[in-house]
């Protein structure tokens, strides 16, 4: 199971997702991450990984995508962060 809730605080945007980011609930994000984006074409968004419990391939490559068009990530723990290291080359 997965959550994706979309927060503007003080003019910042933030995709919490908590829970497992894997098999269907990848494409439930994806749409999440469409929906924001089109709402907010030009506004940062960061995506709060902290209560993820679990990625899969699937759901690094998305995150790999959401990356590339400019998310920022938010990562607690050793391996979400590694998780983000690999998907960002370094970067969050």
């Amino acid at each position: 199971m997965m959550k994706a809730q979309l927060d503007e605080h003080a003019g910042e945007l933030t995709l919490k997702v908590c829970g497992r980011l894997a098999d269907g609930w990848v494409e439930e994000l994806a749409n999440c991450w469409r929906a924001a984006r089109a709402k907010h074409p030009s506004a940062p968004i960061s995506v709060d990984l902290r209560s993820v419990t679990f990625i899969d391939p699937a759901g690094e490559a998305l995150l790999r995508r959401m990356h590339a068009e400019g998310a920022k990530f938010l990562a607690a723990g050793l391996w979400n962060q590694e998780v983000v290291n690999q998907v960002t080359g370094g970067s969050k």
